[in-house]
């Protein structure tokens, strides 16, 4: 995978904010982060619940991502949502391997919407602890690359995943 994430304007600052909040630990608490630290690229962040044994419900959803989907999210489960042709195997696959292996995640994947935009997003995916071991909680970040199109509200919510141009990363933390 060739994507500089730790370069990125958006997942670098995410991922190196998250290493400084958890310290020697292997992951932080929720309560270690303060949105507060965050303000420009809160619009692109979620936050993700884990709920016992195999769900994961969309806690916090930025504006960024909303506009991109074409409406709000926060509050529901990856399985409640219309995710198209391998969407929710994907994510409810790195939400797994966050949870299971305590470790953050790159994702980027390509999709093909409907009304003929391709583009990219580059995710990572942290996980958060409140007894530093088992994963209670995600923090996500999201950058998307449309190329020169400005894309139009909701593109994201319809497009098609091209599996075969995705791939995910698990991160060791520095």
């Amino acid at each position: 995978m060739a994507y500089d994430y730790r370069g990125d304007a958006v997942l670098g600052r995410v991922l190196a904010y998250w290493e400084e909040r958890r310290g020697g630990r292997r992951m932080p608490a929720r309560r270690d982060l303060d949105p507060a630290d965050l303000p420009s690229v809160l619009p692109h962040l979620q936050l993700i619940d884990v709920v016992p044994p195999d769900r994961f419900r969309y806690r916090l959803v930025g504006t960024a991502l909303v506009d991109a989907f074409g409406h709000d999210y926060t509050g529901r489960f990856v399985d409640e949502l219309l995710l198209g042709t391998g969407r929710a195997e994907l994510i409810t696959r790195v939400f797994t391997t966050v949870r299971d292996r305590a470790r953050p995640v790159f994702l980027q994947a390509r999709y093909f919407s409907i009304k003929n935009i391709d583009f990219m997003t580059n995710r990572i995916y942290l996980p958060l602890s409140e007894n530093d071991s088992e994963v209670n909680m995600m923090l996500a970040a999201f950058s998307f690359d449309f190329g020169a199109r400005r894309p139009p509200h909701g593109v994201w919510a319809s497009a098609q995943l091209d599996a075969v141009q995705s791939a995910l990363e698990v991160i060791e933390p520095a």
